[in-house]
């Protein structure tokens, strides 16, 4: 928890909640809706459907993508630099109808 402090002053605004999951449950979930079950999903990116419904667990996303390096993890989600930014803004501009 203590690597995660100092980020909390870059994201201050009020809407923001922070939060420590010391048993990693969300990450799980994350990594279960996506297929990587039994693992950790963190440095991830995903997007879902305007009016999707979160359950008892979340549902599968529309688009996303990840960071990491892991042999588990999905090698042709992986994006970093231009190749996220790009992706990024690909996935808004599909969910918008742009």
């Amino acid at each position: 928890m203590e690597e995660a402090l100092p980020s909390v002053k870059f994201l201050s605004d009020k809407r923001f909640k922070h939060f420590y999951d010391q048993h990693k449950t969300v990450g799980k979930t994350i990594a279960n809706s996506v297929g990587w079950n039994g693992n950790v999903a963190w440095d991830i990116y995903l997007f879902y459907a305007p009016y999707s419904e979160w359950t008892d667990k979340p549902p599968s996303p529309s688009y996303w993508m990840h960071q990491l390096t892991d042999n588990w993890s999905t090698k042709e989600k992986y994006r970093t630099g231009a190749d996220l930014k790009n992706e990024l803004l690909v996935s808004i501009e599909k969910l918008l109808g742009i």
